[in-house]
């Protein structure tokens, strides 16, 4: 009879934590902050349709807020993609190197439980 209670709570403690699992898994999960791709900019000869090819490699992203405080540095992954959590603000974006100086990217404006979108531009020296 003991043995049979434990066997029945046992069973109603496990459909109870299953069923808040599949809860929390079929709702939405907002996200916030931007996604991006690093693209190279300066070579010879380009023409007015060129399109930049992705900077494929690691690369340091400083962030800025809208007044071009530095907030912080982050890495892109090895293809020069990245994505980072931030909260909803106006931020800009450059691309650290420490060869020559590097223009800024932005705005971009991050909206509560949006991803926004950035390309964001190196450029390389080469004309």
């Amino acid at each position: 009879m003991v043995l049979q209670r434990l066997s029945i709570l046992f069973l109603f403690c496990l459909i109870s934590v299953l069923q808040v699992c599949c809860q929390q898994s079929t709702q939405p999960n907002p996200e916030t902050g931007i996604k991006g791709q690093v693209y190279e900019i300066g070579s010879p000869a380009i023409t007015p349709d060129w399109t930049p090819p992705p900077l494929k490699k690691v690369s340091t992203i400083i962030l800025q807020d809208s007044s071009r405080i530095e907030l912080m540095e982050f890495n892109t992954d090895s293809l020069g993609s990245f994505s980072v959590s931030l909260k909803p603000d106006t931020y800009f974006l450059i691309v650290k190197d420490s060869t020559r100086p590097q223009k800024e990217n932005g705005p971009f404006i991050v909206l509560q439980n949006k991803v926004t979108s950035a390309k964001v531009y190196h450029d390389n020296g080469v004309r």
